[in-house]
């Protein structure tokens, strides 16, 4: 009776907030102009038909020596250094992107703010069950993001063969991990169910948007052909079309 009642009561909590978790919210974002850690939830903001305000410090890349010339007021960003000194981002540990939700609550963390917008616009899903194999595939991605990271990290003399190899071998194996983990398709180009998600999102960040080398990245999953659905159908979505032509202010 205890279990009957929980779920009852998970139930309405549900209902009662379907509303909530189905309108398009009024975001804004404090972050650099570059795609950076906020391009994903950007991406999800299209996607989701959610229009949205951002500041867009400048940055010049020539003042950058490193995260600490960020908080300097001269340095390559001053507004972010700025935003630094009087607390604005004092929610993420004096780090940015922050957003600000319909005009109230501000909070950082760019993967728990591209999970909330992706629930908030309906991309997680159609049940709990679906939310956790989406979560699951942008964790897969972050892993192999981490990847690429140890691989560019090695010693100069050995950088250019480490991301080679990357490219040609750890990419390509770890996709193909990651479309053998894909649930059963629907029958569309989607990841999870019959709808793209968060999850084609992540993906399509990931491989079109990260690497500056972008015909590697398009090759290594070459020989998965649910994962390059996904990615060619978030690319062919009218929205994002528009809006890769009009990202123009947008450093990479």
């Amino acid at each position: 009776m205890a279990a009957t009642a929980a779920t009852l009561a998970f139930t309405s909590r549900k209902a009662d907030n379907a509303g909530f978790f189905s309108s398009a919210p009024k975001v804004d974002i404090k972050y650099f102009a570059v795609q950076g850690a906020a391009e994903t939830f950007r991406y999800v903001m299209v996607l989701g038909g959610c229009e949205w305000t951002e500041s867009g410090w400048p940055l010049d890349f020539k003042k950058f020596s490193g995260p600490a010339s960020l908080k300097l007021p001269d340095g390559p960003c001053p507004l972010f250094a700025a935003a630094v000194a009087d607390g604005t981002l004092d929610c993420n540990l004096g780090r940015a992107p922050i957003v600000t939700i319909d005009g109230k609550e501000t909070f950082g963390q760019s993967k728990t703010i591209e999970r909330y917008l992706a629930r908030r616009l309906g991309l997680m899903g159609s049940d709990e069950f679906a939310a956790a194999q989406i979560d699951a595939i942008t964790e897969h991605v972050r892993d192999l993001k981490d990847k690429y990271n140890k691989a560019k990290g090695v010693d100069k003399e050995k950088k250019d063969a480490s991301v080679k190899a990357f490219f040609t071998t750890e990419m390509p194996e770890f996709c193909a991990k990651i479309e053998k983990a894909l649930p059963p398709s629907a029958g569309g180009p989607a990841l999870v169910g019959k709808s793209l998600s968060y999850a084609d999102v992540t993906l399509y960040v990931f491989v079109v948007d990260y690497f500056s080398d972008k015909a590697a990245a398009l090759a290594a999953i070459s020989s998965c052909p649910r994962l390059k659905a996904s990615v060619e159908a978030v690319g062919k979505h009218p929205r994002v079309v528009k809006y890769r032509a009009e990202r123009t202010n947008i450093a990479t």
